[in-house]
């Protein structure tokens, strides 16, 4: 399971949404979020690009 968390996209850059495996201390871009950022701070964040290329190879690769 997957969950999309508010955080930098670098350290002190723009808010974007990330994706992270629920139990996991990193980003699928291997980001390591420091603190929860509220999602309304990120209500017009765009998403990571990095994350999301991760995510769309991992849902091609699970069988349904």
């Amino acid at each position: 399971m997957y969950e999309m968390c508010v955080g930098p996209e670098k350290a002190g850059g723009a808010l974007v949404w990330h994706v992270m495996a629920k139990r996991t201390a990193a980003t699928l871009c291997g980001q390591r979020l420091r603190e929860r950022v509220a999602a309304s701070d990120g209500e017009r964040a765009r998403h990571c690009p990095d994350c999301m290329a991760s995510f769309a190879k991992l849902m091609a690769a699970t069988p349904c």
